[in-house]
C-alpha cells in the first residue's frame, strides 16, 4: 500500500469512526431532564434539525440531516408532540420521532388560547372534528369553579384555566373528559398559598388569571412581567385604558406574533379593545404560565405608565410618558 493510499485509509477511517460516534453517543453529556418537542405539519428537514439544535437537543444539525438521508428516513418523521428523555443521541432520536408508536403526549405551549388548543386537538385526531372544547363554561365544570371560588363566573368560558402542560391523552377521550384532565392539573399547579395570596391582597382571582394572559401574551421576561403589571394596575386604578395590543388581537382572532394592528384595528368595537374599553377584557386571552400568574401577585413598582414589545427582540421598552412612548413605537414598532 502506498503512502497516500495508507493517509487516505486512515483519513477514511477516522471519518467513519467520527460518524458512528456522533451518531451513538448520548447529548448533552452533563445534562439529565425531559424536555418537551414539537415537530408540526408541513415542516422539513432542515427546520426540525435546526430546531432540535435551538434546543439543544443534538449537537450537530448537519450529522443528524445525514443520518436521515443514509438510513431513508426523512420521509418516515412524524408531526406531533415528543417527551425527549436527555441525554440522547442521534440514533435513538431518529427511532424516536419516526416511529409509528408516538409518545402520545399533547402540549398547552404557555399562552395558547383556547381556540388554538382545540385546533391541536382535532389536528392529533385526540378530539373529534365535530367535537369542541369551547363551547363549556365553568358552569359545565361546577365542582372545579367551586374550589378556586368562582361561583359568580359560572357562566365564562374556560380561556386560561387549560394549564400550558404536557399531557398523556390517549385516543378516544370526549372532550369533556379532556377538559377535565386540563382542569385537574391547573387544581394541582394553582396551590393554596397562591389562593391564599390572592385573598390577602383583597384580588379577585379571575381578574388575577386574566391579567396574567395578558402579560403572557406581551411580556417574555419575569421582572418586565412585574413591572408591566404595576403599570396595568396604575391604569385600573386611574380609570385609564390599558391600551394593550394582544387583547385586539384576541378579538381580530389573530396569534399575537402575526398580529400586525393598523389604526382601523384600534377602532374595533370589541369589549376586548382595551383602547376603547376601560378596564379588564370581559375574559382571559390567553392560557397563562405560572409565572405569569405569580407576576400579578408580585408587581414591581416603578415611574413608567407605557410599554410596548420589539416583535422583533421580545425587549419590553418602558416610557414614563406619552411622548417617550411615541417615541419609542416610531422607533421600535
Amino acid at each position: 500500500m502506498s503512502k497516500f493510499s495508507l493517509i487516505s485509509f486512515i483519513i477514511a477511517l477516522i471519518l467513519v469512526l467520527s460518524y458512528f460516534i456522533g451518531v451513538s453517543l448520548p447529548y448533552p453529556s452533563n445534562n439529565s431532564s425531559k424536555i418537551d418537542f414539537s415537530i408540526r405539519k408541513g415542516e422539513n428537514v432542515s427546520q426540525i434539525a435546526n430546531n432540535l439544535s435551538l434546543k439543544k437537543i443534538i449537537f450537530s444539525p448537519y450529522l443528524f440531516r445525514f443520518y436521515l438521508r443514509v438510513n431513508n428516513l426523512e420521509k418516515n418523521i412524524k408531526a406531533g408532540d415528543f417527551e425527549i428523555n436527555l441525554p440522547i443521541s442521534i440514533k435513538k432520536l431518529a427511532e424516536t420521532i419516526t416511529s409509528n408508536h408516538l409518545n402520545n403526549i399533547f402540549l398547552i405551549k404557555e399562552g395558547d388560547t383556547l381556540k388554538e388548543i382545540e385546533k391541536n386537538l382535532k389536528e392529533k385526531e385526540i378530539l373529534k372534528e365535530e367535537d369542541s372544547i369551547e363551547k363549556f363554561t365553568l358552569k359545565d365544570f361546577k365542582d372545579f369553579a367551586l374550589k378556586i371560588n368562582l361561583e359568580n363566573y359560572l357562566d365564562k368560558p374556560l380561556e386560561g384555566f387549560l394549564f400550558p402542560d404536557s399531557y398523556h391523552l390517549p385516543k378516544g377521550l370526549n372532550s369533556k373528559e379532556i377538559v377535565q384532565i386540563f382542569l385537574n392539573n391547573f387544581l394541582n399547579k394553582i396551590n393554596p398559598e397562591i389562593l391564599e395570596e390572592t385573598k390577602k391582597q383583597n384580588k379577585n382571582f379571575y381578574e388575577v388569571l386574566t391579567l396574567a394572559s395578558i402579560i403572557e401574551k406581551e411580556v417574555k421576561d419575569y421582572k418586565d412581567k412585574q413591572m408591566v403589571i404595576d403599570i396595568l394596575f396604575k391604569r385600573l386604578k386611574e380609570n385609564i385604558p390599558l391600551q394593550v395590543d394582544a387583547t385586539i388581537c384576541y378579538a381580530l382572532n389573530k396569534s399575537f406574533s402575526d398580529c400586525h394592528l393598523t389604526y382601523e384595528s384600534l377602532k374595533i368595537d370589541s369589549l376586548y379593545n382595551t383602547y376603547l374599553y376601560k378596564g379588564l377584557p370581559p375574559t382571559p386571552i390567553s392560557n397563562p404560565s405560572l409565572e405569569s400568574i405569580k407576576a400579578v401577585l408580585n408587581p414591581l413598582a416603578n415611574d413608567y405608565w407605557y410599554y410596548l414589545t420589539n416583535r422583533k427582540t421580545g425587549e419590553t421598552i418602558f416610557s414614563k410618558t406619552y411622548e417617550e412612548h411615541l417615541k419609542a413605537r416610531e422607533k421600535y414598532l
